[in-house]
């Protein structure tokens, strides 16, 4: 299945790729600016979007994490979960801090 998976064109494709979606965005980004889209409405409806996708994440994040340590046991992949999860809770007590002290 991966005979003719040549790893550079890989490479090259991954920056064209992320250089397109970021260009797209930035236009996206600058028309909706000016339609005033980015109103106190917009911005709750995103806050409490991004708090569920918090949510979800830590719920999948643990449940790979139980079914990683339960069929692999303690190899790599639980301790990229591992990491995975601490970056996750550390970034929650920033934001968390940072939040508060803006309030």
């Amino acid at each position: 299945m991966y005979d003719n998976f040549n790893i550079w064109t890989f490479l090259a494709g991954l920056p064209l790729g992320l250089l397109i979606a970021g260009a797209v965005w930035l236009l996206t980004r600058r028309k909706l600016k000016k339609e005033r889209a980015f109103d106190e409405r917009y911005r709750t409806i995103h806050r409490h979007a991004r708090s569920i996708s918090w949510m979800a994440t830590t719920a999948a994040v643990l449940a790979a994490w139980m079914i990683v340590l339960i069929v692999q046991g303690p190899k790599l992949a639980f301790f990229l979960l591992t990491g995975i999860w601490v970056v996750h809770m550390l970034s929650y007590m920033i934001g968390a801090a940072v939040a508060s002290s803006q309030n």
